[in-house]
């Protein structure tokens, strides 16, 4: 089992603190989803063109990796305007020239929500040739493109509706285990069935209902309901070998436990389940 955490659960901390976290609680990954003030990581110093090469060195002396260039990149949504699809594709790229410096396995991105200005499957049929076209440049850096369970795209099955048209072996899926769970209702059992072998990435969070059954409020890892040791045990025997990666909402949601707390608390949860 491998272990990452998300930079979105520690938003005020500098990169010292990250890699000095990750090798204190003993994390074999950090996924990069930004630095700081900074969410786009083009714009941090780390991912700079002067900066990305001595990340990938001090990753590496660590003894780190970094599992997961987090992008803001909405594909299905980009293709409601030429000028955003171009933009979404050069920004793409970006990420995945650094993911193959800073020795990164995959970028995610999102599907976002479908555009106003078409068809849903005129967008989705656009937004799978896009993804050719990534997944060849993905292939060529060593890079793979994992597209996350999130916004209209939740559901898994709706999800790879996108990849099957894609049908290629470079872009699969970032499975989130809390949203389809708790959003959309999805047994794992289920989520697994639709994903077919297709996970490359897998985010890791905890919640409870809120009073009255309307929304969710995030907790600790084994404070909540969403069953993270079923999902585990279920990629473990499809032969899954990604990260585990902690997704704590920090940067979005100020109020949860500092990253003090939620980054070892999920580390020893991880562990002790993967023990039993």
């Amino acid at each position: 089992m491998k272990l990452a955490f998300s930079t979105l659960g520690c938003p005020g901390w500098t990169f010292d603190q990250i890699l000095n976290a990750a090798v204190k609680y003993k994390y074999d990954g950090i996924e990069f989803r930004g630095l700081l003030d900074k969410v786009d990581l083009p714009e941090t110093p780390e991912f700079s063109p002067g900066g990305v090469a001595e990340t990938r060195r001090r990753l590496d002396d660590a003894g780190v990796r970094a599992a997961c260039l987090s992008s803001s990149v909405s594909i299905v949504h980009a293709m409601g305007a030429e000028v955003d699809r171009h933009t979404a594709i050069a920004h793409t790229r970006l990420y995945l020239d650094l993911a193959k410096e800073v020795g990164a396995p995959c970028v995610r991105l999102f599907c976002g929500n479908y555009p106003a200005t078409m068809e849903p499957g005129v967008a989705l049929d656009l937004a799978a040739d896009t993804l050719r076209l990534l997944g060849d440049d993905a292939h060529d850096r060593g890079v793979k493109i994992a597209i996350e369970t999130h916004d209209a795209f939740i559901r898994t099955d709706q999800l790879m509706e996108l990849i099957r048209l894609a049908n290629h072996p470079a872009v699969g899926v970032l499975w989130d285990i809390h949203h389809p769970y708790r959003i959309m209702g999805e047994t794992v059992e289920q989520s697994m069935r639709h994903l077919d072998g297709r996970v490359m990435h897998a985010h890791v969070k905890d919640s409870v209902m809120s009073e009255g059954g309307e929304g969710y409020t995030y907790v600790l890892l084994g404070r909540g309901d969403v069953p993270v040791p079923e999902a585990m045990a279920t990629l473990a025997a499809a032969g899954y070998d990604g990260y585990f990666s902690l997704e704590w909402e920090k940067r979005w949601v100020p109020s949860l436990e500092e990253p003090e707390v939620a980054i070892p608390q999920y580390a020893e949860q991880m562990r002790a389940w993967a023990a039993e």
